[in-house]
C-alpha cells in the first residue's frame, strides 16, 4: 500500500513539474527583445597549457583556435539567457575551476554535474583521463528534473571526432525541457530545434544560429 501511495505521489509531482515547466516554455518563446534561451548547452574552446611536446601534439589548439578563461567569461552569455534558464556546461578534470567561474561570469549557479566515460586510456599528468564534465548551473528558478525520472549521473558514450560530444548531450536537455528554447554555444554540428553559434558552426537555417553571443 504504500509503495502505491509512493507512486501516486511521486505521478502527481511529476504532472505538477511538466506543466511548470510547459508554462515557462510558453513564458520564454513570448519575450519582445530578441531571443532569450532557456537551455543553453556550451563547450567552450578552453585554453589549456601543456608541458611536454606530446601534450601539445593533443592540444585542442592543433585543432580549432582556442580562448583564454577571461575571453570566454566575458562573452555576454546572459544577455540571451532567460530569467529562468539551464546551462550544460563542458569541461576536463583539470579545468574544473576555470569553468566554475566561467559559469558564474554567464549568471549561473553551480548545481550539479554528469560524467561522460570514454573507452581507451586517455592522457592526462596525474592520472589517465577517460572522462570529461557536463556541469549544470541555473539561474532563476528551474524545476528539476521530477523525482523518479533524474538520468545516472555517468553515461558511457564511445569518442568520436576531437572535442565531439556524444549525443546523450542533447537528450537529455530534451527529455527534461521540451518546450524550452535551446541553443548549443561552440556548435559542431546541427541539430533540429538547437539555434546554434560559434566558429565551427554549421550554417544555421535561420539568423539566430550563426551570430555571436555576446
Amino acid at each position: 500500500m504504500a509503495k502505491v501511495r509512493r507512486a501516486e505521489e511521486q505521478l502527481e509531482k511529476k504532472r505538477r513539474r511538466d506543466a511548470r515547466e510547459r508554462v515557462l516554455g510558453a513564458v520564454q518563446q513570448s519575450m519582445p527583445k530578441g531571443r532569450r534561451y532557456g537551455v543553453i548547452l556550451a563547450d567552450p574552446e578552453w585554453k589549456f597549457l601543456t608541458r611536454s611536446e606530446l601534450g601539445m601534439d593533443r592540444s585542442a589548439a592543433n585543432h580549432y583556435p582556442v580562448s583564454s578563461t577571461e575571453t570566454i567569461a566575458a562573452r555576454d552569455v546572459e544577455s540571451i539567457a532567460a530569467r529562468d534558464s539551464i546551462l550544460g556546461l563542458w569541461a576536463t578534470g583539470a579545468m574544473i575551476e576555470d569553468a566554475l567561474t566561467v559559469m558564474r561570469a554567464w549568471g549561473f549557479s553551480y548545481k550539479s554535474q554528469i560524467v561522460w566515460t570514454k573507452p581507451g586510456m586517455g592522457s592526462g599528468y596525474w592520472f589517465r583521463e577517460c572522462h570529461e564534465l557536463l556541469l549544470i548551473g541555473t539561474r532563476g528558478s528551474m524545476p528539476a528534473p521530477a523525482m523518479g525520472t533524474q538520468w545516472r549521473s555517468v553515461r558511457d558514450a564511445p569518442r568520436g571526432t576531437h572535442s565531439q560530444k556524444p549525443d546523450w548531450q542533447y537528450e537529455l536537455f530534451e527529455e527534461f525541457f521540451p518546450h524550452l528554447r535551446k541553443i548549443e554555444l561552440n556548435a559542431r554540428r546541427a541539430r533540429p530545434g538547437w539555434d546554434r553559434w560559434g566558429l565551427e558552426s554549421p550554417l544555421a537555417e535561420s539568423e539566430h544560429g550563426t551570430g555571436s553571443a555576446a
